[in-house]
């Protein structure tokens, strides 16, 4: 998990401070029932089954952060998964890039949705640069089955050259996790009706 969405995570997983990161933390949502859900009650219950499932969930070792959003040529590089007070976290490091890598040489099938930090300012898009990287290369040398999940994600890959090189990039963003967690697409099922 990385960007921002890993910064509600690392509050969950307890004991990490984010400093000014973006994060969803103390927010709810209505689910597709009606019902108010918990951000900071579900990222525990996801930590929590995927332990339960023997499923390792990766976060952010370390961090390029900043005082505002805006690009520098000094950002500071933290050493550890904490974000120093007063700063916001625009990248993930390299060590998590490694860690990354790492995990996806190791895949079989990898789905990215979501980048890693501020791509669109160079000085944050080395996380989100070296992820679409790393699945063209596993694409290109070992026949990973590679996916990009549209939106910002797709954005980053053309930006950086590897769009190309992956086995799909989808323009559905959302949608594309909507159909990966087996949600009826309302395109999928004009195309179905016309068929009956």
């Amino acid at each position: 998990i990385g960007g921002a969405m890993a910064y509600t995570f690392l509050k969950a997983a307890g004991g990490y401070e984010i400093g000014n990161s973006f994060h969803e933390s103390g927010q709810s949502f209505g689910d597709r029932y009606g019902e108010k859900k918990n951000i900071d009650e579900l990222a525990k219950s996801f930590l929590s089954k995927a332990k339960a499932c023997n499923v390792e969930v990766l976060l952010p070792l370390d961090h390029v952060c900043n005082t505002t959003c805006d690009g520098t040529d000094a950002p500071i590089v933290t050493q550890n998964a904490h974000v120093p007070e007063g700063y916001m976290a625009l990248d993930i490091g390299r060590r998590t890039i490694g860690l990354y890598q790492k995990c996806i040489s190791q895949c079989r099938t990898a789905v990215w949705s979501g980048p890693m930090g501020v791509f669109e300012i160079s000085t944050y898009a080395t996380g989100s640069f070296s992820i679409a990287k790393a699945m063209g290369d596993g694409t290109q040398e070992r026949g990973l089955m590679s996916i990009i999940g549209g939106g910002a994600s797709a954005d980053a890959a053309n930006l950086c050259g590897h769009a190309s090189r992956v086995s799909h990039v989808s323009s559905g963003g959302g949608a594309s996790l909507d159909l990966l967690e087996g949600k009826a697409l309302p395109g999928i099922e004009a195309l179905d009706d016309k068929h009956s």
